[in-house]
């Protein structure tokens, strides 16, 4: 779809490739869709669930990615190339469909606010550079480039897009506590710091729509204010790129460090707080209370 783009970066092919490659993906779940095709749902060793949608569409993203064959790929149901974050510093990150439990049960509805489908990112130099997003319920792809902003390009139900690269910038100013604030919850300590925030009344209210990017993607439109994960895996960390080029701050080991997103080294878990401009400092120093 992108032979016009708003986007004049060197990386211009690459970000091209990562659009086209999560928007035959996410066709094929809408092909998938209308033919009343059969899910079938396996449990990986985490507890984590795989769909076929997630075995197929890394297939139709990895045959996407094939024309930058220089490029290594990070593939979340490829478990051999996982380790390639800790050695390589130019590689593909495929999430081929973010929000799988999401997914499962929410696959036939159109609309609402739960989001998932496939996501891609690339690093450059170690660095989070571009990433596309296409949200299946919403038929809104969303891409980024590190420095050249954040675009969503709707799609009718044919796949034909009716609005091409429209620009997402958040207008700052929302206070703390009126702010929404997205979470997910692990064993790595979100659900101290979700109680403090709800429980004091520190903002105006806390909850979940579907995946990571998802989530990413609502903060970069305005629909809320704050995300909080402690454990966001590489292939789902690209997603923070969407709400960074939005306007958005994140910071990266929120608890400790507070890394801005530019100076990340994508790890194997990655904790993320990602927050509208002109918070930060009252959030941090109310996590700082907690910790």
């Amino acid at each position: 779809m992108s032979t016009k783009t708003p986007y004049t970066t060197s990386h211009l092919e690459i970000i091209r490739t990562l659009e086209n490659a999560v928007l035959r993906a996410g066709l094929h779940i809408e092909g998938f869709k209308k033919r009343r095709d059969s899910v079938t749902v396996e449990v990986k060793s985490d507890q984590s669930l795989v769909l076929n949608l997630d075995v197929e569409c890394q297939k139709i993203i990895l045959t996407e990615l094939a024309s930058h064959d220089s490029v290594k790929v990070v593939a979340e149901e490829s478990p051999e190339s996982h380790k390639l974050i800790e050695s390589e510093d130019c590689f593909f990150l495929v999430d081929p469909l973010d929000g799988t439990t999401s997914c499962k049960r929410f696959l036939y509805e159109d609309g609402g606010q739960i989001g998932f489908g496939p996501l891609v990112g690339y690093v450059h130099d170690g660095v989070l550079t571009a990433t596309a997003f296409y949200s299946v319920p919403h038929k809104t792809l969303f891409s980024a480039v590190r420095g050249e902003g954040c675009y969503k390009s709707i799609f009718d139900d044919n796949g034909t897009c009716v609005e091409a690269h429209s620009r997402l910038m958040v207008t700052p100013g929302i206070k703390l506590k009126e702010s929404g604030m997205l979470f997910f919850i692990s064993p790595d300590g979100e659900s101290k710091v979700v109680d403090y925030f709800k429980n004091n009344h520190l903002v105006e209210n806390i909850y979940r729509f579907g995946s990571f990017a998802s989530d990413s993607a609502r903060l970069a439109q305005g629909f809320e204010q704050i995300q909080f994960q402690l454990n966001a895996k590489p292939w789902d960390f690209s997603g923070v790129l969407l709400a960074a080029e939005a306007g958005c701050e994140v910071f990266c080991d929120p608890l400790g460090r507070r890394v801005p997103l530019v100076d990340w080294r994508i790890e194997a878990l990655n904790p993320i707080a990602i927050l509208q401009k002109g918070t930060k400092d009252e959030f941090f120093s109310l996590c700082d209370k907690i910790v």
